[in-house]
Parts: C-alpha cells; sequence; structure tokens
C-alpha cells in the first residue's frame, strides 16, 4: 500500500489550495491563499512564487504547449498573471473595477494556433483572451447567471468551439467560442453545477458529459447535454466538488471524483468507484498527473500519494 504524505505544509490554519494544474513533462502549479507555488519535481517539494503584490491566487492554467511556449497563467484579485517562462517572471492584465473574483482558467486544447483563454468569475461571468492573455474581454451575451462556478472544454474544440459553463442556476453552453450562449438541457432543481468533465466511453465511443453538483452527486448525459442520469447515488452522496479524466487507450480511462475530504476513481466509466485517497481533513482541490494524485487539504496543504495499481 503506498502511503500519503504532504509535500506542502502550510503555516496558515485558513490558508486553502484552490487549484491544481501541471504541465505534460510534470512542472505543477498550486494557486493558494498564500499564493501560487511552483514544483519541478511532480509535486514532491514545492516554491513560492513572489507573482504579485496580490498573492491571494484563486486559479491557475497550464499551456498545453508548455514544453515549447513555457506558459502558465494565475488568477489574483483583479487581474490575470501570465508567464512565458515557466513561472520566473509575470506580466499583468488588470481588470477594471471592482475586480473580478474568478473561479475557473482554462486554456483552449488548440492553444499553440489560437491562443485562447477562458476565465469564469463568481460575480462577472465568463471573460475571453485571443491573444495569449494579454488583453481580455467579457462574453456574457445569453448568459444570465453571471455566478460561474466552472468551465470545460470540448476535446473537439477546434472543430466545435463548444464550451460548458456550470452555474449557480445551471448549466449554459456555447457552441461559438463563448461569444453567445444558452441555457443548455440541465435539471434546474439538481443546480448548482459545480464542476465538469467531458468523458470518452461507451461502446460507440461516444462522449460522456459529466457534472458535479452541491446536493444531488454526480449527473451523466450521453446525448450531448439533453437527458441526464445520476451516477452511483450509493457511493456519491455528497457535493462533488472536482472531476478528472485521465485517459487511456482508445480514449477509455480512469475517471476521478473530489468528493468531501476523498478522491474516488471509477475505471468503468463511473459505474463503480473506490477510494484513491483520503484526507484527514476538508479538501478544496485535486490533480492526478502520471502515477500520482496531489489533493489541497484545508489549512494543511498539499497531499502527495502515489496511486496504486
Amino acid at each position: 500500500m503506498c502511503q500519503a504524505s504532504y509535500s506542502l505544509k502550510f503555516d496558515d490554519p485558513a490558508d486553502t489550495v484552490y487549484a491544481l494544474a501541471a504541465s505534460p513533462g510534470g512542472v505543477c502549479f498550486a494557486a493558494c491563499g498564500s499564493g501560487l507555488y511552483r514544483s519541478l519535481d511532480g509535486g514532491l517539494s514545492w516554491e513560492l512564487l513572489r507573482i504579485s503584490q496580490e498573492q491571494l491566487t484563486t486559479a491557475v492554467a497550464v499551456s498545453p504547449d508548455f514544453a515549447s511556449d513555457r506558459s502558465v497563467f494565475a488568477a489574483v484579485k483583479g487581474g490575470i498573471l501570465r508567464s512565458s517562462d515557466g513561472g520566473d517572471t509575470w506580466f499583468t492584465a488588470a481588470f477594471p473595477a471592482p475586480p473580478p473574483v474568478f473561479s475557473s482558467l482554462v486554456a483552449s486544447p488548440e492553444f499553440e494556433r489560437d491562443g485562447v483563454l477562458l476565465a469564469g468569475t463568481l460575480e462577472d461571468g465568463v471573460f475571453s483572451s485571443e491573444d495569449r492573455g494579454v488583453h481580455w474581454q467579457p462574453w456574457n451575451f445569453g448568459l444570465f447567471d453571471l455566478h460561474v462556478l466552472c468551465l470545460a472544454l470540448s476535446p473537439n474544440w477546434g472543430a466545435d468551439e463548444t464550451i460548458l459553463a456550470g452555474a449557480d442556476t445551471g448549466l449554459y453552453r456555447s457552441g461559438n467560442g463563448g461569444r453567445a450562449w444558452r441555457v443548455a438541457d440541465f435539471p434546474a432543481e439538481l443546480a448548482p453545477v459545480l464542476c465538469l468533465a467531458v468523458f470518452g466511453a461507451g461502446a460507440r465511443g461516444g462522449m460522456m458529459l459529466l457534472a458535479g453538483t452541491e446536493d444531488n452527486g454526480l449527473l451523466a448525459s450521453q446525448d450531448e447535454g439533453r437527458n441526464w442520469r445520476r451516477l452511483a447515488a450509493d457511493s456519491i452522496d455528497s457535493a462533488v466538488n472536482q472531476l478528472q479524466v485521465v485517459e487511456g487507450a482508445a480514449g477509455r480511462g480512469a475517471l476521478f471524483a473530489l468528493v468531501d475530504g476523498t478522491v474516488l476513481r471509477s475505471l468503468d466509466g463511473g459505474r463503480n468507484w473506490e477510494i484513491a485517497l483520503r484526507a484527514d481533513g476538508a479538501a478544496s482541490a485535486m490533480l492526478v498527473r502520471d502515477d500520482v494524485i496531489l489533493m489541497g487539504v484545508q489549512g494543511q496543504g498539499i497531499l502527495r500519494k502515489p496511486i496504486d495499481s
């Protein structure tokens, strides 16, 4: 049995890990209340980066082409910072007052070609950048709920430009890169939607949409969001705070869910689950990379554990 241990310990019991991200090569970043941390060894050790006067960092995203462009982006109060040298130096894109509070930050799967970034906020909807984070503009036409909790981009982004946004009142969908939105077919009584993921599943290779909710567990749709069903109600009966798909051969891989202080793993498309990591406190973020799980634990730090085979 592989043992879990803290690779980063907080000094402040109120500190929080808001988000974790990693490059394909294993450089990891942690957005925390005390600032942005970087690990060059897959989460074994961490250094605090002095990115701005405002240390509170609520979201982080890494370029899919990090190995060549070294681009990383971090959301702080009132702005989004960008680095093109792996986090050594930073430049700020300021936002008008009152400053947005950022909930999520995602890079286009076609980032090398299109330079698109999207940011969700808790009161101001969605912002988009088409020049690698230099300039940003709000894209909220048709987005009636500006309290955006999460964003997910289609893996076929280059062809369909589809974005999903989870909000307090439900789910929104854009088919033109965020320039216009419409309410998706998601039961309003099951909102809010805390997290989203797209999973390759099914005998015909169809895509499964997954939505984690606050009070109604994990929901799945295999018809592009028109109909939803609950997954594993006996295993997942509380808030689902984060989802991550780790793709395997032929697009079929493992699905991970952060539920309370536990990371659950499913190897069969969400029908059955097992405990992959359990914390001794409230968990706020997770990241699965290679054969390692990283979990942010409220007031304690980052828990690291090799994945049992």
